[in-house]
């Protein structure tokens, strides 16, 4: 069976967790379209599922500028491993060229001209110092109140990672919540981090 444009994309949202769906969705809506596309109304998003938000993509923006947005929402809500699993995709894809690809096609020439590729992009502070946080943390339950207030973290969340014996099994478990926040979210754990153990962070920082 020949493998789609559609098909990548309904397989990039399925490796989103429900959480990030969610975000997905919600970003989706926000996000700005370029002239000559409708804006996807929010009522048809809401609580669908993958392949139901795949076909709204196709419909409202064709492809593959469709899959462009797709790829820009799934990057602006920190999902980059699962954009670079999209990407990878669509390689398999006969015939799919980006839409930018196609717009810088010299008419004279054999071949396409490729856009440049992006400046590698810094990890967010709390995932690229993961490692000696987690050994290093040492008041991680004024953190985790922080969490909780902000309502990063459900109370069953909470009383988990409280309940670990060491502070490096409790930080553990929290990065395992982490891992499916976006940069907003990731800035509010930076800044309970920085309230409660602010020697640490200023020395990270420095590193």
């Amino acid at each position: 069976m020949v493998r789609t444009a559609r098909d990548a994309l309904v397989t990039a949202l399925e490796n989103l967790e429900k959480k990030g769906l969610k975000k997905f969705r919600n970003k989706l809506n926000d996000w700005p379209n370029k002239e000559g596309t409708r804006k996807i109304p929010r009522g048809q998003l809401e609580d669908k599922c993958p392949d139901d938000v795949a076909n709204k993509i196709r419909d409202f923006y064709t492809f593959p500028y469709g899959i462009e947005v797709a790829l820009d929402v799934l990057e602006a809500i920190d999902e980059k491993e699962v954009a670079a699993g999209l990407r990878a995709d669509l390689r398999n894809v006969d015939g799919f060229v980006f839409e930018q690809q196609q717009e810088r096609t010299d008419p004279g020439a054999t071949c396409k001209v490729t856009p440049p590729l992006p400046e590698p992009t810094r990890e967010h502070f709390v995932i690229e110092h993961r490692e000696a946080l987690i050994s290093r943390m040492s008041l991680v339950e004024s953190v985790l109140d922080t969490l909780l207030q902000k309502k990063l973290l459900t109370d069953e969340q909470y009383n988990v990672v409280r309940n670990k014996p060491t502070s490096q099994e409790k930080m553990r478990e929290l990065y395992s919540h982490a891992r499916s926040w976006g940069n907003t979210d990731k800035d509010i754990f930076y800044e309970a981090l920085k309230k409660h153990n602010a020697p640490l962070i200023r020395d990270l920082e420095r590193s």
